[in-house]
């Protein structure tokens, strides 16, 4: 995937998300108590971006919801070589560059699998969910998390209107796979789901983290780091969000997620 030939922009979007979310939220304690984690669970995280999940899950003692330790075993894969090569060498966790559709380990090898805010990256979201049940030990357990449908409804309208004045197309930019139809495509290959639903907003007081989280979601919008017409576009964003600061105010901009379990 393009976006994540460079990790920065998913992290200036999680970083956004922990400074500036209406409430706090740690989804990664959700994701692992939905999952009924325990410290002696092999966890495989698909798509593990930029670690910062496993490294929690490989510290002794770290707060996610399970008993204290690390988990037993706390391995990533991922399509980024950057992605893999920020956690090479991590202690306590093993990383591997691969496909959630081809997963490079035989069967039964995890307790639980999870699949972060990654599935609607995937061209074929039911054979990696396929993929994840294979892996799994019998009595193992699945986590997927994707954002409800319409999330941060404010932004994404910014972005849009944005790329659409420099001359690109905004119908690139399709989320596949969302709150609405992820239940559906897990219980197709689990059967036994659970869904739970969690609503917050990001509320901004200024400009720039807004700009920033916009600029971080471009490339999914078909507007390339080395585009020439990058600067405008940037430029446009930031002068438009200014203005819907003018009266002093803040933005509120909904946004939510869904994990669906599957067992």
């Amino acid at each position: 995937m393009l976006e994540y030939r460079t990790l920065d922009p998913l992290r200036v979007r999680i970083e956004t998300h922990l400074r500036h979310s209406e409430r706090d939220d740690d989804v990664d304690a959700a994701v692992l108590t939905a999952v009924g984690h325990t410290a002696a669970d092999a966890v495989l995280d698909v798509g593990c971006g930029t670690g910062a999940f496993l490294r929690r899950l490989a510290t002794p003692g770290a707060n996610l919801g399970a008993p204290p330790g690390a988990t037993a075993k706390a391995t990533g894969v991922d399509t980024s070589p950057t992605a893999v090569a920020a956690l090479d060498g991590t202690p306590g966790v093993e990383v591997r560059l691969g496909d959630a559709a081809a997963l490079p380990w035989p069967d039964g090898t995890f307790d639980v699998v999870t699949a972060r805010h990654m599935l609607y990256h995937v061209g074929e979201p039911v054979e990696a969910i396929r993929e994840a049940r294979r892996v799994l030990r019998p009595g193992g357990r699945f986590a997927a998390v994707v954002n409800i449908r319409d999330a941060y409804p404010a932004i994404h309208g910014l972005i849009r209107d944005a790329v659409a004045a420099h001359g690109f197309d905004p119908g690139v930019y399709t989320v596949a796979v969302h709150g609405d139809n992820l239940p559906g495509l897990v219980a197709a290959v689990f059967g036994e789901t659970r869904v739970e639903r969690h609503d917050n907003a990001l509320v901004f007081h200024e400009p720039a983290p807004l700009v920033a989280y916009a600029v971080s979601m471009l490339t999914g919008f078909g507007v390339r780091d080395d585009d020439p017409a990058r600067p405008a576009v940037v430029a446009w964003i930031a002068a438009e969000a200014a203005r819907w600061f003018d009266d002093g105010g803040t933005v509120r901009d909904p946004k939510g997620y869904v994990i669906v379990t599957g067992w």
